[in-house]
């Protein structure tokens, strides 16, 4: 899609973030983008970091570059991905937890597993997990009830067995596995499945004149394009500021945005370059 069309008096920026930091690329530098993120041809060797590959764009073969890599970010992606294999993990705890519990009443062996369900692993990651996706934490909200359901279980059927009632206890839980438990596990793969669908890469093909590919950055999301007045950029501070920044734009609302020198950053990015390959070992 191209965006060349906004470009009306070359002040407006194309929002987007990284973690807590808000940036903007000025539109009249965006010839379009693309979801071609599968497409990018990797080659072999010492790159620069934040290099990923080529993309034949317009049957040239374009350097592409991965935004937060480059700016000294985590990959927001990489974050999700890590979440998700996280979840996995506490599915199979629980459901290691039922096991360990049911092998408890039926041989008499100490179960040894947490009980308060804010003690456990996923209890302890559950109740300190913020997020501002209001339709995460919808889904995350549904845990909270069959949670604390499964670990309550635990001093319920022992005291049942204490009191002799091992063969009523050992019923009990296999109802809650099949219940419980079940609606347990489905939320938490709905919830994978919710930040795996969040997971979309968009490539942004920048040019420096207005027509020719210059080169490509992978962004993990895209906000709104604002428009800004060049004449009132908040200038930046260069004795702390690292970052390849023209300066600091707000959009109405009030939020500051770190404009990109896309000079400044292709400029980065070629020593980068030139320093892996110096470095690289002779074939």
């Amino acid at each position: 899609m191209s965006l060349r069309n906004l470009d009306g008096n070359g002040n407006q920026a194309l929002t987007f973030s990284i973690g807590d930091s808000l940036y903007g690329i000025n539109v009249g530098n965006i010839l379009s983008f693309s979801d071609t993120f599968s497409d990018i041809q990797y080659s072999g060797g010492r790159e620069a970091e934040g290099f990923l590959g080529y993309l034949d764009f317009r049957n040239t073969l374009v350097p592409v570059f991965e935004c937060a890599t480059s700016l000294g970010h985590r990959r927001e992606r990489d974050d999700l991905m890590n979440l998700v294999d996280e979840i996995a993990n506490y599915q199979k705890a629980h459901v290691d937890w039922v096991a360990a519990l049911e092998q408890s009443i039926t041989s008499g062996e100490p179960f040894t597993r947490a009980r308060n369900p804010r003690m456990c692993d996923f209890g302890k990651w559950y109740y300190s997990f913020e997020t501002k996706d209001e339709s995460l934490r919808s889904l995350l909200d549904k845990i909270e009830e069959p949670h604390e359901r499964i670990h309550s279980m635990a001093d319920i059927l022992l005291d049942m067995v204490a009191a002799g009632e091992a063969e009523e206890a050992v019923a009990k839980l296999r109802i809650e596995k099949q219940t419980t438990l079940r609606v347990l596990l489905r939320t938490l793969d709905h919830i994978s499945e919710f930040l795996k669908n969040g997971v979309h890469p968009v490539v942004l093909h920048l040019t420096r004149e207005g027509q020719n590919t210059w080169f490509s950055l992978v962004l993990d999301n895209i906000g709104d394009v604002i428009d800004y007045n060049s004449e009132t950029m908040e200038a930046v501070n260069r004795e702390n500021s690292r970052e390849p920044l023209e300066g600091f734009i707000r959009d109405p609302s009030g939020l500051s945005f770190m404009l990109l020198s896309l000079d400044k950053l292709h400029q980065q990015l070629s020593s980068q370059e030139a320093n892996a390959e110096a470095e690289a070992p002779a074939a």
